[in-house]
């Protein structure tokens, strides 16, 4: 195998804007600081990997504006290797985060433009050349695609789930490690609680699942057992770009062999180190320093 991990996923230009008071809508504010970052679920879960010493290639499409070059930049720059990705006529994904001071929570507007990832082109041979598969829920026939092919190859496949779109159902029994937000347990199952969410998935799909829930922690089903990983508690300055940290994390911890609990625990570190710095990828930390934070 060429990489650890492939990525099959939107790519995204992060412009985050931390305010210096609480903000106010339809009035002149100052920003306490500005920072740009690349983003993306799949792209930051990726460059965690490679900063915790996996190999990596992202697969997806931007498009032909500065932007579009900006993020393939970064991604080459965090050591992911950026064969997959593919240039197209039309706008790359922006995003605008305000987060707010003193709290973690942080409003976020974003711009797609819907024909270039819909114009993702994949390749078989580069699908397949990772021990393991990670997607996220915007990329479509594509991913679906590139699940098949995943699993007929008998590559374990990741997704993160946040929201259901046009052929997420299809995805998730395709899915061996089914990694989800709260609120998307809750539109699958119905089951408020995360717990509840993540007994009700197993039931349905032959996976691990794990249904995050932030601060509160996560939930992972697995086996005939269902048990909670606690969140590390931390001060955040930023928690953008934390569920895609997260991902990473686990990915990197199951592919060295860990087991699920201990899995769980080293993603829930990696995320929580994360929050030291703004943006969705400055605070991500080496393995060495994970490790070191987590025996202190």
């Amino acid at each position: 195998m060429r990489y650890d991990v492939v990525g099959l996923g939107t790519a995204s230009h992060d412009l985050i804007g931390v305010a210096d008071m609480e903000p106010l809508l339809g009035r002149k504010q100052p920003v306490a600081q500005w920072i740009e970052s690349g983003g993306g679920p799949v792209p930051t879960a990726l460059v965690v990997l490679a900063r915790l010493g996996a190999r990596t290639c992202m697969v997806g499409a931007v498009g032909d504006d500065a932007y579009g070059a900006r993020i393939i930049a970064d991604l080459a720059a965090e050591g992911v290797d950026t064969a997959g990705m593919q240039v197209r006529p039309g706008g790359s994904h922006v995003a605008f985060v305000l987060a707010e001071p003193g709290s973690d929570r942080r409003s976020v507007w974003f711009r797609t433009d819907p024909a270039v990832l819909a114009a993702v082109h994949v390749e078989r041979d580069l699908i397949t050349a990772g021990r393991a598969l990670h997607l996220d829920t915007y990329t479509g026939e594509a991913g679906l695609q590139a699940a098949r092919w995943a699993r007929e190859a008998g590559i374990p496949v990741m997704i993160d789930a946040e929201r259901v779109r046009a052929y997420t159902m299809e995805l998730l029994p395709l899915c061996t490690w089914l990694v989800v937000s709260a609120n998307f347990g809750r539109a699958v199952t119905g089951e408020a609680d995360p717990e509840a969410a993540a007994i009700a998935l197993r039931a349905r799909y032959d996976a691990m699942i794990v249904v995050t829930a932030g601060e509160r922690g996560s939930w992972c089903a697995t086996g005939d057992e269902c048990f909670h990983t606690s969140a590390f508690p931390t001060q955040p300055l930023d928690t953008t770009g934390c569920g895609d940290v997260f991902h990473g994390g686990l990915l990197f911890a199951l592919l060295r062999g860990d087991p699920p609990r201990q899995a769980l625990r080293l993603a829930s570190a990696v995320a929580a180190l994360k929050t030291r710095a703004y943006g969705g990828r400055a605070g991500i930390p080496t393995l060495e320093a994970v490790e070191a934070w987590m025996r202190a």
